[in-house]
């Protein structure tokens, strides 16, 4: 298409919207190079082939407000590799968290963090899965991940309006202010955000009623280990099922998906036995446990 073409099919709304996201953007990325400098003095020698995890600071029902950062804490359990949190909140190289550095390698992503432990420490847990399983977890993966994902984002900033988990959490009211603006515009523009919230709600109930249906009474989504799509379904859910309280969607996994809550709980107490130390249970005036990975 034409610039010409392009230019004529915007509308005032859409220029003002994309001029104070990028406004947003430039803020928050101010917020995190300060941050960036504040950890760069306390950065400290690490041991050798322990992995450290990025990451933000704990959470009030769930031991992260980021499904990937439980993703990936959650394989580096079920996979037994060695760990050490950094709860710096440092973003990576491609400006997200969590990140890793492993003897020195900074890698970004939680997908390439996994790829890039499987093939230093030849780990890994996706190992007996059959390359129609392997093709299945990756839709599921990918489904959660890059759908489901902003399903969960519109519930937690647009739909409920206490934004309790977020305030328990103790973000400050500037990071509050532009993160929403910004999940409203993203939203918008990934295009779960121009439905109606009922709409949402019934595309949410699809998702679910997959993951139930595939999952069926299995311990796992394949049997009885789990494997790398468990640990990215477990990172999405445990924000769904924990960290809306204030929505229908606690309600509807445990009313509806019964076996999606049973899940959920196993890996917590399969794979998260010091779960109570690693959240702050809504305490404003606590922090992470220090014991907790």
């Amino acid at each position: 298409m034409k610039m010409d073409n392009v230019m004529s099919s915007l509308n005032p709304g859409a220029v003002i919207g994309g001029f104070v996201l990028v406004m947003a953007f430039l803020a928050l990325g101010i917020l995190h190079r300060r941050n960036r400098k504040s950890n760069e003095s306390k950065s400290l020698p690490y041991p050798k082939d322990v992995v450290i995890l990025h990451q933000g600071s704990r959470a009030p029902y769930a031991p992260s407000l980021s499904p990937f950062a439980v993703k990936l804490e959650t394989y580096l359990r079920v996979a037994k590799i060695p760990y050490q949190n950094v709860y710096d909140k440092k973003p990576g190289s491609k400006g997200k968290i969590p990140w890793i550095e492993y003897n020195g390698v900074s890698v970004p992503d939680t997908e390439f963090c996994m790829q890039f432990l499987r093939q230093k420490r030849s780990t890994d847990i996706n190992e007996e899965l059959t390359p129609e399983q392997q093709a299945t977890a990756r839709a599921f993966q990918k489904m959660v991940d890059e759908h489901t994902y902003w399903i969960m984002i519109l519930f937690r900033w647009i739909y409920d309006e206490t934004k309790e988990v977020i305030n328990l959490a103790k973000w400050r009211r500037t990071y509050i202010t532009i993160v929403t603006y910004m999940a409203r515009m993203q939203t918008h523009y990934q295009g779960l955000g121009r439905h109606t919230q009922k709409e949402v709600e019934a595309i949410l109930d699809g998702d679910f009623k997959a993951l139930s249906q595939y999952l069926g009474d299995k311990q796992y989504f394949f049997g009885d280990s789990p494997t790398e799509v468990d640990c990215a379904l477990f990172g999405q859910l445990s924000q769904l099922l924990w960290h809306l309280p204030h929505t229908i969607v606690p309600t509807l996994l445990q009313e509806k998906y019964p076996n999606l809550v049973d899940y959920c709980e196993r890996i917590q107490t399969n794979y998260w036995p010091d779960w109570s130390s690693c959240i702050t249970h809504g305490d404003r005036q606590s922090d992470r446990d220090q014991k907790c990975g």
